[in-house]
């Protein structure tokens, strides 16, 4: 079956690194696992930049506001029914339908808000109540999701697509490998060598049919991409985010694997203060599956609670053949404790093997992690201790129009560490189009433990392996 996923804006020259083992006394001691911490630092910070947040459980929620799943012919019909019940039971004024996406009956996802339902903690509660009142399984709160707090900044929003705007080829012969960019969108301007300042062009995925009749999605002319957050054709970078972890990955194919023909399909799903929902994933990650996209990366995520439509979600992409890199997390926590998507999705029982999770390390420090990066004690597959990147004071491209000398900034965390294994990712398509997203985490990981820098923090009285890399010969 194929899925069908919809979103609405809410309210709106490195060297490889060589095997030897470091001191780590540096290392920042392992704080204790505590939600409430996590909590409090973003709720603070999203109230600061204007938006509702509340507790659904341990996770930071939009409130009132709840995502609905349906499948089959008779998904529109069981909504509208459904939707009016709701109607019925806290007042035609107190619900309202947020948005919808997709145009078959297979499979919809709705985002409503219900007035009554939000209150600080009442997100799990409602989402509860919602179900049961329509007998519906498949309710979530929509749950905020963010890079990291150091991220979230206040910008006015800008998504115009420049006039005349085309498509620069790469001009490379190799078979294209398209990179997902889910993230604050990409600045097209970087497109031509002459202008990125010796960095690696961020060269864009091209839609082939942009109005083909049987788009899932009945998105018009989504030429590169699509933005999720103003639901419209022009995925721009008003953040800057996204754009820099673009260049980053862009850079080290660059240097590193110059015959990769890398494209990047922009999914704008964060904002222009850096803030989106699991609302917005659920339906930037079914985008990028359903287009074909090789790898995905995802450099944000959120604390303390599963969403099973999210999940859903990389089921599909991972059914599609699609890889998934994500960071780690910025806290400090340990993830076998404290649960962190979709880093989560990668270690739970029933684990997805086509996610692959970095955390941070310093750079030019050989080894050492950053004193902010989540790390996993338990090894994520057996015999394979966790990876961390460089992630501290990484330099990339920022969008032009923010006049930032030679268009270059600065950021730290584990988002500007997944980039490095996103470029392996692709190299690796580029290498073996035909292998598996699992298969292909296998062998990176197996390329990590051999060629990456070895290290080791002290949790809990246990010595706690890891690799970290920048780049490895697959």
């Amino acid at each position: 079956m194929r899925f069908l996923f919809f979103c609405l804006a809410l309210f709106c020259g490195l060297s490889t690194l060589t095997a030897q083992s470091v001191p780590t006394q540096n290392d920042p001691p392992i704080t204790n696992d505590n939600y409430q911490e996590i909590y409090t630092k973003m709720k603070a910070k999203l109230t600061e930049l204007g938006y509702p947040a509340g507790r659904a459980g341990n996770a930071a929620w939009a409130r009132g506001q709840f995502t609905l799943r349906y499948e089959g012919s008779n998904a529109v019909s069981d909504f509208t029914s459904d939707f009016n019940k709701l109607k019925g039971i806290y007042g035609a004024g107190n619900v309202r339908l947020l948005g919808e996406c997709g145009c078959s009956d297979e499979f919809r996802i709705y985002n409503i808000h219900i007035v009554p339902l939000g209150g600080e903690e009442k997100g799990k509660g409602g989402s509860r109540k919602v179900a049961q009142a329509i007998g519906q399984e498949e309710v979530e709160p929509n749950y905020y999701i963010i890079p990291g707090l150091n991220q979230l900044r206040s910008n006015p929003p800008f998504n115009s697509l420049p006039p005349n705007f085309t498509i620069v080829p790469s001009g490379k012969p190799a078979a294209p490998v398209t990179i997902a960019m889910l993230d604050t969108g990409i600045d097209p301007y970087f497109q031509h060598p002459q202008t990125t300042n010796g960095r690696g062009p961020l060269y864009l995925w091209e839609n082939p049919k942009p109005n083909r009749p049987d788009d899932e999605f009945c998105l018009d002319d989504d030429l590169f991409g699509w933005d999720f957050i103003n639901n419209d054709n022009a995925p721009l970078d008003d953040h800057s985010h996204g754009t820099h972890i673009a260049s980053r990955i862009a850079t080290q194919l660059t240097l590193n694997a110059s015959d990769v023909n890398y494209r990047f399909m922009a999914v704008k799903m964060l904002d222009q203060a850096g803030v989106g929902t699991t609302f917005h994933a659920a339906c930037a990650v079914a985008y990028a599956a359903y287009n074909k996209a090789d790898v995905i990366n995802a450099s944000w995520g959120f604390y303390g609670e599963r969403d099973a439509i999210l999940h859903k979600a990389f089921v599909y992409a991972q059914d599609r053949g699609v890889a998934t890199i994500t960071s780690a997390g910025n806290f400090r926590k340990e993830l076998s404790v404290t649960k962190h998507y979709p880093s989560e999705f990668a270690l739970e029982t029933n684990p997805l093997p086509s996610i692959l999770f970095v955390s941070a390390a310093k750079k030019n420090t050989a080894s050492n992690l950053w004193k902010g990066t989540n790390f996993r004690s338990a090894p994520l597959v057996p015999g394979m201790d966790f990876i961390a990147a460089p992630g501290t004071a990484m330099t990339a491209l920022v969008p032009s129009y923010f006049n930032q000398p030679n268009n270059l900034g600065q950021k730290t965390g584990t988002s500007v560490a997944a980039p490095f294994a996103t470029a392996l990712a692709a190299h690796y398509k580029h290498l073996h189009a035909g292998h598996t997203p699992m298969l292909l985490r296998t062998n990176l990981l197996n390329a990590i433990k051999t060629q990456g820098t070895g290290g080791s923090i002290n949790y809990s009285g246990t010595v706690v392996p890891y690799r970290v890399f920048d780049w490895v010969i697959l």
